[in-house]
């Protein structure tokens, strides 16, 4: 079904983008650059406000008459780009996972930098003496060695995703029509219209998904780590 179909994707494009993100900023912010202390608090804070908060603030931000994004596209001359951006079929599920993605990655960050902190430098000192450029050193010690913090990290973006539902109810509530509803939204309206039979059934699906999908990800991380070694 959709809502099936969105949490799928939903999943896929956190899990990915949350990562990747996550990786670049806590590479970046392991070195020594200037103020880096004050920038790992900034993207950080994001993570610690409550969904309700983060879900109204954006509704404000992104509301299409006198909201802060649309305001801004108009004002630096690029009016043709502004948009419904939470009620235009188009762009409303894009926008609901561009919030999640805001909100999380700092979180993210912060456990794959812990990660990187307890790498020994000798390895890099190693690396160094063998004349290894950043890839190399990146490819050979980085990730190899940062396998554990990012078999968490998955695993937690993926059972945040396919378990999605304060999010998207406070920014979307499904809409329009049922274009951005998620298994959990779906549960809701099951559960709310006394369709127990369903909401309870549809439930038991999405735990054996995410029990399912967490096996799966951690068995295919350990087996490339091994095939590596």
């Amino acid at each position: 079904s959709l809502s099936i179909r969105n949490t799928l994707i939903f999943t896929a494009v956190t899990v990915v983008l949350k990562t990747a993100l996550g990786l670049l900023l806590a590479l970046l912010l392991a070195e020594s650059i200037r103020g880096k202390n004050v920038h790992r608090a900034i993207i950080y804070m994001p993570s610690i406000l409550s969904m309700l908060v983060t879900g109204l603030i954006f509704k404000s931000i992104f509301n299409p008459e006198t909201g802060l994004l649309n305001t801004f596209l108009q004002a630096v001359g690029l009016g043709s780009l502004r948009q419904q951006w939470l009620t235009d079929p188009n762009v409303a599920f894009g926008s609901v996972m561009f919030v999640d993605i805001w909100r999380g990655v700092g979180y993210i960050m912060t456990i794959i930098l812990a990660g990187l902190q307890s790498i020994n430098k000798d390895y890099y000192e190693a690396a160094d003496i063998d004349g290894a450029n950043w890839w190399v050193r990146l490819k050979s010690i980085t990730l190899p060695l940062l396998k554990p913090s990012l078999i968490v990290t998955t695993v937690l973006n993926l059972f945040y995703g396919l378990k999605v539902f304060d999010i998207v109810y406070v920014l979307t509530n499904g809409g329009p029509g049922h274009l951005t509803e998620v298994m959990y939204t779906k549960v809701f309206e099951e559960f709310s219209l006394g369709n127990y039979g369903v909401g309870t059934a549809l439930s038991s699906v999405m735990f054996v998904i995410m029990a399912v999908g967490g096996v799966f990800i951690v068995r295919l991380m350990n087996n490339g780590g091994e095939e590596q070694a």
